[in-house]
């Protein structure tokens, strides 16, 4: 809105009566709009428009206030629920770990008091049963004593007997009893004494002694049985046949070496039947063999007899077996010396199953099974003075 001026006023006529003429129209001159007004103008509009401005930015300045005040209002809200429940869960915790407390002072007290109770009845017991406690721990130390006893004097096994003589340490050490303790030592004793033994390696010759007894079953004897048919003889034991050479008395030998035809060719016939000789008893060695026999009833078993001789072998060397498990020496030489004998007899000595079933017997009849084992006479003994000083229960006080 402006205001406008008008820059000229027309002129008024104005006729006055009386006049004589007319008088002359004065001319006003026009006035020139004001710069100043202009830019008044100017300002203002620019003022109304920084005022609209300030007036719209305030607007969405409060707007976003007012919507972050309400964003925090409602974190506040959500936070203060939050520490609210926490303090309520704390609450809740504190008192059931204050409850549990109270029940763990309660079982530590009880079981305090079980604790006291069974060191009073343990106390009790030992005072009116010890006797009887350490009689059953000598029985059974006793029993395992004997049977360390009975494997080392029987079946001459000392690993047997190392792990009842380690066992009934076993039980003393977990009696812990103190009276027990001179016993223990002497267990101990025995146990080292036994393992410094030096044993004879019962499965190695257990092994030879099956050996033998199959070389025993498949070695010829002199007179051929079904047992073992076609056994090869060893060519070792046969004299070695010597190349035809001439003999001295050879008519061939006696020719110079420049001998005419014909003495030659007499000579060739002359030695036609020495060589004939000799032909026919190198043929009539291979049919005809000539042995020596020390028993010539060996050479009249029948099939039956044959058997028999190798099942008495067998048995034999059953006993020589049970001897060496029994630590009888005697016994062990005896049995395999007797095999020995019956395959010397018997048996085809130039078979090499019968050389090879004599050279294991003699191997196994020179084994020293006489191994003396110690015993456990120390134990025994400590066990003995255990028992004689009694085993009563102590006085109370």
């Amino acid at each position: 809105m402006t205001d406008q001026t008008p820059d000229t006023a027309p002129a008024v006529e104005t006729a006055t009566p009386g006049a004589a003429s007319p008088a002359k129209p004065t001319k006003v001159p026009a006035k020139k709009p004001s710069r100043a007004t202009g830019l008044l103008s100017a300002a203002l509009i620019i003022v109304l428009l920084l005022a609209l401005g300030m007036g719209w930015a305030l607007w969405l300045q409060r707007k976003q206030s007012q919507t972050a005040g309400r964003e925090v209002a409602t974190r506040l809200s959500t936070l203060e629920n939050a520490v609210a429940e926490g303090r309520k869960a704390s609450r809740e915790a504190l008192t059931l770990a204050q409850s549990q407390e109270a029940q763990l002072r309660s079982l530590a007290t009880q079981a305090q008091e079980s604790k006291t109770r069974y060191d009073d009845l343990q106390q009790a017991w030992q005072t009116f049963s010890g006797g009887a406690t350490d009689e059953i721990l000598a029985n059974d130390v006793e029993h395992l004593l004997v049977l360390a006893n009975q494997q080392l004097r029987l079946a001459g096994n000392v690993n047997n007997a190392i792990v009842a003589l380690e066992t009934a340490q076993a039980r003393l050490t977990q009696a812990a009893r103190p009276r027990f303790a001179s016993l223990q030592q002497s267990i101990n004793g025995d146990i080292d004494r036994l393992r410094a033994v030096a044993t004879v390696d019962i499965p190695a010759q257990s092994a030879r002694i099956d050996r033998l007894a199959g070389l025993i079953s498949k070695a010829p004897l002199l007179v051929p049985d079904a047992a073992a048919p076609g056994e090869p003889i060893d060519s070792s034991a046969e004299p070695a046949v010597a190349p035809a050479t001439p003999r001295a008395d050879d008519p061939r030998s006696q020719l110079p070496a420049d001998a005419a035809w014909w003495e030659r060719w007499r000579a060739e016939m002359a030695s036609w039947p020495s060589r004939a000789g000799s032909v026919l008893a190198q043929e009539l060695g291979d049919l005809i063999s000539v042995q020596r026999v020390d028993q010539p009833a060996a050479l009249m078993l029948s099939s039956e007899q044959a058997e028999q001789v190798r099942a008495s072998l067998r048995q034999r060397l059953m006993t020589a077996q049970l001897a060496m498990l029994m630590r009888q020496p005697e016994v062990w030489k005896n049995e395999l010396d007797n095999v020995a004998d019956v395959l010397g007899i018997y048996y085809d000595g130039r078979s090499v199953d019968t050389q090879a079933a004599l050279r294991l017997t003699d191997e196994l009849a020179n084994t020293n099974i006489a191994v003396q084992l110690p015993d456990v006479a120390d134990s025994l003994t400590g066990l003995a003075a255990l028992r004689s000083a009694g085993f009563e229960s102590p006085k109370q006080d």
